[in-house]
Formats: structure tokens, sequence, C-alpha cells
């Protein structure tokens, strides 16, 4: 062989194999790291059951695809072809066959990779849970709709999809063979050309029935009526014939396709296709309508009740809103100066500091150097050395190697120099200095801590700005952290990430990361280790994609170390009966904790609640090495979980609506609660839900809760708040707290206006407006005290051309007391300081029945009266212009009531 031979075959060698480790390079890449992690079964796991299932899909498809077209391929032409197609067959010879497979080859690849993408619900099919309730259509146990209806579905469309294509194929091979002929607007078809796609396409009509049997379940998921989500009346009596009538009639068709072809009557073929369709035309969608329109319309609530009923059952089921426990409650606003001493935890740790302006603070106070950033402010609770509980907001501080100089931006500084950030920031929520500025317990770098919570291993390689991957252990050190204006080197001390200490390693991370120097750079050396993923959330999204995740990970410092806490959801958009959320998704459980070692990317998912939750049974069962129970969670971490953000909003939305049991109020709407708004930063937002350190009503300890306002639809005065419980045994509970709806308790948005109302305060405000400066309203909160409710919002001053925002005010309002001072302590003392050193606002009547006293009685009775009244004027203005003028009658009479009883209480001169 000549040289020039070899050398073209060697370049060629390499070229392929560089073209082959390419393709590999991310299987191997992600192998390697699912490896570091301890999670190897999880990577083939799914490896198996996506390519099992693809590999099924592939030689399904091509045997089907492949015996089919056979049949045209061999046969003879039925007269002689077309000079220019019989040239084509001469040239192409055998290689025509061969392309055709070949063409039937890739096809296949591509159906199996099709059916590879359902491997997920392949495994839920294979790991199905039950849950031990029925629906109440079918009687099937929800488990069914979960974790097999969507793996049959799937398969039924695949098939359907599949033999759709067949018989294009098919169509056309006899077209090219003769089998079929067009000439002058006439087909003409030979008899085997005629059984064959005949019979593909009975079974196709048989697949369509199919797909109306499984169409049936569908209703359960009904969105025809507009006042509630599920099979209605109409769906059940109506639609679910239509789907029968559709199942039969696709059987019939199938048999009328075979009858027809075979006794070769076409025009019957053509109306057994025009059957077909006004049939579905006329069962699914005329026929419903009609009954929808004349029976069940003219008397929807009698006819709907039932089904309705269904959908509040099950729609609390699935975002366990059925677990929420009511409390009355009722103000007398009898509340103390002596009550505000006894409930000190809870007044020492109201959140003071929003986490916004707290944010920019933190930038300017504690970045220290341009490249670090605080990507968010984090709230959780600690246990102090002293005991004290303590609320406090952590910001963690990330590298952002985004803000380094454009000049230092080099590969070795990105990928070996700079690769971590350095320590956090720790206050409490409710202290502020002489200057507005937050007090820190822990602050600095390196972090020193004023209250004995040490962080002793403070490098972040992993986090929420961690983006691209770095290495450690090089041939040149880390910097670590500034000291004045040296650099404290250092080098990684841990036995985590991945080897790219040779050269095949070396490799394949190039050809994944598109990245030459970690082949050639002279910095690596043998102990070298690549962190890649490094961003929690796309960490935890590439180990387990089947889960969803909260918005909001937070930072936990335990055994002098930082941890991430990311919690996770099981989800499905498939509970029968169940209102969906605005993803879609129609049940929730938050049944895993994901914890995160900072400095090693050490990833551990503990899972619980497995008692109420099977789709983390069958999690459990699919990967069961993933998971680890929750018992085995340090302590120190077990005390640092929280409620979730995300569910909570997602359960505080839906209970908005589905508090309401009743079937008849729950279609009149007549007890529709929102979510309260807030005026904040000049506009009317909806309020954010909050964590809070406080002690419930009735209870004995202070303890961590999330927690919502609620007012009457359409109207700002409060009718509930909701909560949920964070500490200890309680966790997971969750309470609602419900005041009478013939009292008015003050909300959000009135406290709001009385705010804008007071003299003093709004002349205040205007007055920093427009001396250079910008006020800024933080979040007003509602703070619960015994039965009782305080309003506090903290007031922030920012130097329009600066951005440190500091806290300057706090305005405190309760009953129609309201001040505005320096501290919270100042403004407390002003709203009762008519109540300083008295006893509780209560004297005993010779029955021993509480009665208030007068200057309470009197507060509350012109307060609550004028409220009241000018609310009844805003329904009735409300239901004027709806023109509903039945509740415009009522609401004028209840207003008249108002003003008379004003009327008295001002003439008694209460």
């Amino acid at each position: 062989m000549k040289p020039k031979n070899i050398l073209s075959i060697l370049i060629s060698a390499i070229v392929g194999l560089f073209v082959i480790l390419g393709i590999i390079s991310g299987f191997i890449v992600d192998l390697w790291w699912f490896i570091s992690l301890g999670y190897e079964s999880v990577f083939w796991t799914q490896i198996e059951a996506e390519y099992t299932l693809g590999a099924i899909g592939f030689v399904v498809f091509f045997l089907i695809a492949y015996l089919n077209i056979r049949v045209p391929l061999k046969m003879e032409a039925r007269q002689e072809l077309d000079p220019r197609i019989e040239k084509i067959f001469n040239d192409l010879g055998k290689f025509f066959n061969y392309l055709l497979y070949a063409g039937i080859a890739v096809l296949s690849l591509f159906m199996g990779g099709f059916l590879g993408s359902f491997w997920q619900d392949g495994l839920f099919y294979m790991n199905a849970e039950g849950f031990g309730i029925a629906d109440p259509i079918f009687g099937n146990d929800v488990g069914f709709y979960i974790f097999s209806l969507p793996f049959i579905e799937a398969l039924r469309g695949w098939l359907l999809g599949a033999l759709i294509l067949t018989l294009i194929g098919v169509v056309i091979m006899y077209a090219i063979r003769q089998g079929i002929s067009f000439s002058y607007g006439h087909i003409s078809i030979t008899a085997a050309a005629q059984r064959h796609i005949s019979i593909l396409v009975a079974v196709i009509f048989v697949l369509v029935a199919g797909g109306y049997w499984l169409d049936r379940f569908g209703i359960l998921y009904s969105t025809r009526s507009g006042s509630f989500y599920g099979a209605g009346y109409t769906d059940v009596n109506a639609q679910l014939l239509g789907y029968w009538i559709m199942i039969f009639v696709s059987l019939a068709a199938a048999v009328g396709v075979l009858y027809t072809m075979f006794r070769r009557k076409y025009k019957q073929l053509i109306g057994v296709f025009v059957g077909f369709v006004v049939l579905a035309i006329v069962a699914g969608g005329v026929y419903p309508t009609l009954i929808q329109k004349f029976i069940v319309d003219p008397t929807e609530q009698s006819k709907e009740r039932p089904y309705i009923e269904n959908n509040i059952k099950f729609t609390r089921i699935a975002y366990e809103l059925n677990r929420i426990a009511e409390k009355p409650i009722e103000p007398d606003y009898s509340l103390n100066y002596q009550d505000i001493s006894n409930d000190s935890a809870t007044i020492n740790n109201i959140m003071l500091w929003d986490y916004r302006p707290l944010r920019s603070t933190l930038d300017q106070l504690q970045v220290i150097r341009l490249y670090y950033d605080f990507p968010d402010v984090d709230i959780d609770r600690y246990t102090l050395p002293d005991g004290d509980y303590r609320q406090v907001m952590i910001g963690v501080r990330e590298m952002n190697q985004n803000k380094l100089p454009q000049n230092a931006q080099t590969w070795v500084n990105l990928n070996l120099v700079y690769t971590h950030g350095y320590g956090i920031s720790m206050s409490p929520v409710n202290v502020v200095t002489e200057e507005g500025l937050p007090e820190f317990f822990i602050q600095d770098i390196p972090p020193e801590s004023s209250v004995g919570i040490n962080l002793d291993r403070a490098g972040i390689y992993y986090g929420e700005l961690t983006n691209g991957p770095v290495v450690t252990n090089g041939a040149i050190e880390e910097f670590d952290y500034p000291v004045g204006d040296q650099n404290k080197m250092t080098t990684y001390d841990a036995d985590a990430g991945v080897d790219i200490g040779s050269i095949f390693p070396r490799l394949m991370f190039a050809m994944q990361f598109s990245d030459l120097n970690l082949l050639i750079s002279q910095y690596m050396a043998p102990e070298s280790r690549i962190h890649y993923y490094r961003n929690i959330t796309q960490r935890v999204n590439k180990i387990a994609p089947f889960l969803g995740y909260d918005e909001d990970p937070y930072a936990v410092v335990a055994d002098g170390k930082l941890y991430w806490i990311y919690d996770a959801y099981t989800m499905t958009d498939k509970f029968p009966y169940s209102m969906p959320y605005q993803s879609g998704l129609n049940y929730i459980r938050n049944s895993v904790k994901i914890v995160i070692d900072a400095y090693t990317g050490e990833t551990t998912y503990y899972a619980f609640n497995e008692k109420d939750d099977p789709i983390v049974r069958s999690l459990e069962r699919i990967y069961p090495e993933l998971f680890t129970h929750i018992s085995e969670m340090p302590e120190s971490l077990r005390d640092h979980i929280r409620y979730p953000q995300d569910l909570f909003d997602i359960q505080s939305n839906i209970f908005e609506t589905y508090h309401m049991t009743d079937p008849q109020v729950f279609y009149n709407k007549e007890d529709l609660w929102n979510i309260a708004n807030e005026k904040l930063r000049d506009n009317v937002t909806k309020m954010e839900s909050y964590y809070a350190l406080i002690r419930l009503p009735g209870e004995d300890e202070e303890e961590f809760i999330q927690m919502i306002p609620y007012t009457p639809n359409r109207r700002d005065n409060m009718i509930a708040w909701l909560c949920a419980r964070s500490d200890g045994e309680n966790y997971g509970k969750m309470l609602v707290y419900k005041f009478p709806k013939q009292d008015l308790t003050y909300g959000p948005m009135q406290i709001s206006a009385r705010i804008d109302q007071d003299p003093e305060i709004s002349q205040q405000l205007t007055l920093w407006n427009q001396q250079g400066s910008s006020v800024t309203r933080g979040n007003l909160l509602v703070i619960p005290i015994k039965e009782e409710l305080l309003y506090i919002q903290p007031i922030y001053l920012q130097a329009t051309s600066g951005k440190l925002p500091e806290l300057k005010r706090v305005i405190v309002s309760y009953g129609n007391s309201i001040a505005m001072e320096q501290t919270l302590d100042g403004a407390l003392n002003m709203v009762f300081a008519g109540t300083r050193n008295l006893e509780p606002a209560a004297t005993k009547s010779s029955d021993d029945e509480t009665v208030p006293t007068p200057a309470v009685e009197r507060t509350r009775s012109v307060l609550e009266l004028s409220l009241q009244a000018q609310e009844s004027y805003n329904r009735a203005q409300n239901y004027l212009k709806e023109g509903n003028w039945a509740k415009y009658g009522e609401a004028i009479e209840q207003l008249e009531t108002d003003i008379q009883d004003l009327v008295q209480a001002a003439k008694k001169g209460r």
C-alpha cells in the first residue's frame, strides 16, 4: 500500500475516532458526574428505561413498516411502467431496495426515539401505586389516571402514528408499482392493493375506537362548566354516551372498510367515511351542546350539585386543603401594652427589613469586592447559643465572574483562580442601627460572628451564580478571599468533583465543554478535579428531572458549614376533578427536601410524607438509591426545614375559592375570598406570603410560620388569615383563622389608606420626597397577637444619587390608632400609651362575663360602624354597575341600617 494511501486512512481513522468521541463525550461526562455523586444507579435507570423503550419502538416500527412495504415492493407491475420510472429502477437495481430499507431504519430511529421519550411514564406504569381514592364516575383508583393512563395513551398514540406512516408508505409504493393508478380522474386499484390497504385502514379505525375508549376518562378533566372543573351533568349523561357511540361507530367503520374494499364497492367506502365524520360531530359535539343548553343551563345549580361536590372534594384532597384546621377568632380591640410586653418573642422578631432594600444594603456594605454578589436574601430562624429564638435574613456572598474587569476575565482566572464565593451575611430581621442600617450577626470576610454561629468552611463552589465549570487542585492556587490589599490563596480541600488529571478525561471534557484549554493547559495537575453542573438549580434538575422544584432555595449554616436546602415537589396534572393551577398542575406534595453542600456539592435527597404521597412511594421504588429517609437528616439541618413558599402560595390561591365546601355557596361564589392587596411603592399589588416568628393564638410558644391574609371578594376588610407551621412535630400543619363576618376587621388596603390620610405621616413622607430623597414603603405586615392584629410597615429612605436604603421610620397601626416613629418600640409606645401599666382592658360583670371597657367600646363602635357603612355603599355601587338589582336593594337596606346605627352611636357619645 502506498504511503499516501496509508496517510489518508490514518487521517480518516483519527477524524472518525474524534467524531465518535464527540458523540459519546456527553454520555461519558454525565456518567462520571453521577458516579461522583453516588447516583450511578439513577443514571442507568433513566438510560435503560429510555433506550429500552426506544429499542422496542425501533424494532416494532421497523417490522410494521418493513413487512408492509415489502408487499408492494415484491409485486409485479400490473402494466408496463412509465419509461422514466423503469429507467430509474433499472439504474438503481437492488440499491433501491437497500435505500428504501435504510429510509425505514432512519424513520424507525425517529419513532423509537419518540417512544423512548415516554420513559418516565413507562417507569411509573411499571411501579404504579394506589391512592386509596376512587373517582366517582368510573370507580377507578386515582392511581390509574396518574401512573397507568398516560403511558397507555402514549402507546395508543404511537401505534396510531406508526400505522398512519406505514399506510402512507404503502400507498406510495403501490402507486410506484402501478398497484394504484390515476387516469383522467379515475382511480384504478388492484385486488391485492385493495386488501392490503383495507386491512391497514381497518386496524387504524380499531385504534381510533381505542382512543375514544380512553377519551371517556377525559371527562374527569372537563372544562365545560364555567363554575367548576371536572365532569358535569352533560359530560356524564351526554358526552360519555357520545364516546360510546363513537367506539361502536369506529369498530363498525373498520368492518365497513373491510366489507366495501373486499366487495369492491368504493362508493360505499366514501359513505363509511362521511358517516363516521357526521356521527363524530353529532355524538361528540352537537348532542352534548343541546343537552347543556336545554336541559342543564335552565336548572344548572340543581343538575350540577353532585358534580360540584366532586370537584370540591377532589381539589381539596389534591392540594391538601382538607387538612386545614379552621379556628374562629373574635378581636375585641382590648390589646394593651402589657399584652405587647408579654409577647416579646413576637415583637422581637417582626420583620422590619424587607428583603428588597436589604439586598441593596448588602450590595453596598457587604459585597467587599466588585466580583462578589448577593443573588438573594433568604429568611430562616436560628436558636442562638443563649437560647434566644431569632428570625434572621441571610445573604450568600457568591462569586460573580461577570463582574470581573474585562481584562481579568482570562481562561485561567475564570476556570482556575476565581472559582468560588466566600461567606455570608446574617442579620436579625428587627434590629436597626442609629444610622438606619442592619445590625449583623455574621459579616465581613473572613466571616465574623457576634452570636456564636460559626462558619468554619466558607468557600462557596456551588450556588445560584456558579454557572460554569471550574478546576481545583491545579498547578496554580485559587483565590480564596481578599485581605486588605492582598489576596488569600487556597487549595481545595475535599474529595469532590471528577478526576481530570489524565489525558482521556481531559479530552472528554474538552469536547463536552468545547474548551481546548482543558486539554492543553499547563496548569492541569495529576490530582486536578473538575466541578461542573455547579448551579444548584441545574444540578437538581439534572439528577431528578421528574420532580418539580421551588423557586427559592435557601442557605443554612449548620455544624460550621454552609448548605443549601431545596424544596422539591411531586406533581401531576392528572388528578381527577381537581382544579388546575396556573401552570396546569392539579396535585402537589412537598415530599422531598434536598440538601446541597455549598463546598463539596454533595447532594442528598431526603424523602418523607410517603404515607400521603403515592407518587413519592413510586419514585422510591424506581430509584431506591436516590432517596434517603428524612429521619437520617442531621438534626442541625432538620431544625431549618421550613414550609415551602411556592407550595404555600399555590395552596393559598386555590383556597380563595375552595374554602367553600357547600355546593350552593360554591356555585354562587357567595363567600369568595381574595388574597389581600397592599400598597407597595405607590402601586396596588397582591400581598406576598411571608415568614414570621410568632406565638399563634392559644399557643404557649413562638414558632416559625408562613402566613397570608384574605379579604372578601372586591372588598378591603379582612376576613381570615392562613398560616402553615414549620417547627418540630407541627411541621406542615395549616390553620385558617376566621373573623366574624358581621364584624369589621381592618384589611391592609384600609390601613394603607389611613396611613395616606394621616396628616403628620403624609406630610413627613412628602417632605422627604421633595428633599432629594426617595421614600420606599416596605411590606405591610399583619402581625397576630392573641386574637388581635397589629399592622406594621417599615419606611426606608434613600438618596436619589445613592443606592443605600436606610430604615428611618416604623409605622404601627392598631384599632383606630396609628403612629410613625423612629423605632418599633417608639411607635408601639405611641399606639399603646393609653394602656401602659393597665390591667387588660376588660372588667368582670356580676355574672362573670367579660365586658369591654367603655374606652375600647367607644373606639370600636364609631370605627366599625363608619367603615361598615362605607363597605355597604361600595357593595351597592358594584351591584348597580352589574345591573344586579336584587343584590343592590339588599345592599341599600344594609346601608340604611348601618347609618341608623351610626346615628344612634353618635347620639350616645360613643
